[in-house]
């Protein structure tokens, strides 16, 4: 898939997601450029001015059990949102070689990064926040 295209596709596969907390945030999207695995945390640190440890790794896989659980089957709405997010972690995990997923946790109201890694190097951010008091 072409990277134009590939960006397009990955738009679309965000619209309508909201990240569930203590509030709900859609997901953002950035394109980055190619940026080593080993260095994304230390970007990360770098745009949000804070200390290295700062920005925790956490398991993609953990990341996506959480966001693709319902823990009510008649809540539809959560039920539609889970749908969208096990598209979504279907769709980078064909389209990306890697993922992680990264949290800012300064404070109450912590960024969240999922990091994809395309074979070149190039790099694609979604990103949202969590509240957590």
């Amino acid at each position: 898939m072409q990277p134009n295209s590939l960006f397009e596709n990955l738009t679309s596969k965000l619209t309508g997601i909201l990240y569930y907390s203590e509030s709900e945030y859609p997901l953002t999207i950035e394109q980055w450029e190619p940026l080593p695995i080993a260095d994304v945390a230390g970007k990360i640190a770098t745009l949000h001015e804070v200390a290295p440890q700062i920005v925790k790794s956490i398991s993609p896989t953990d990341f996506f059990n959480e966001v693709e659980r319902t823990p009510d089957p008649n809540d539809a709405p959560i039920v539609e949102n889970a749908l969208k997010f096990k598209a979504l972690h279907q769709f980078l995990n064909e389209h990306f070689t890697d993922i992680e997923v990264f949290r800012v946790e300064k404070s109450t109201n912590i960024p969240v990064y999922i990091v994809c890694h395309q074979p070149d190097g190039t790099c694609v951010a979604l990103i949202t926040t969590a509240i957590e008091s």
